[in-house]
């Protein structure tokens, strides 16, 4: 019913907006289910080998992901200094003409 609206001549019940079932973020259980299941069925020892043999290939996406589990992403810098012929002291006054002041 999403995008939907709603017609005057028809009686709506309470399922009109609010929350749906299975909508949202996945519960902590069922991740925690999907690794377990997953840590059963792969093995670890495989996956880091072949992580390793991408890496030697020169593939980009491997060299990257291992880079940022391992040291993380670089911390994002802005500089945000002014050279100082901005004025940045004001008033509202200044910004906004009032009708009084006309």
């Amino acid at each position: 019913m999403a995008g939907k609206k709603k017609q005057e001549d028809k009686d709506y019940n309470s399922n009109w907006g609010g929350t749906r079932d299975n909508s949202g973020r996945p519960k902590k259980e069922y991740i925690e289910n999907v690794k377990e299941i997953m840590s059963e069925h792969i093995d670890q020892d495989m996956v880091m080998e072949k992580l390793g043999e991408l890496i030697q290939n020169g593939d980009y996406r491997a060299i990257e992901m291992f880079m940022k589990y391992v040291h993380g992403t670089p911390k994002q810098i802005m500089d945000i200094t002014t050279k100082g012929d901005v004025d940045i002291n004001f008033t509202l006054s200044n910004l906004i003409k009032f009708k009084e002041d006309e």
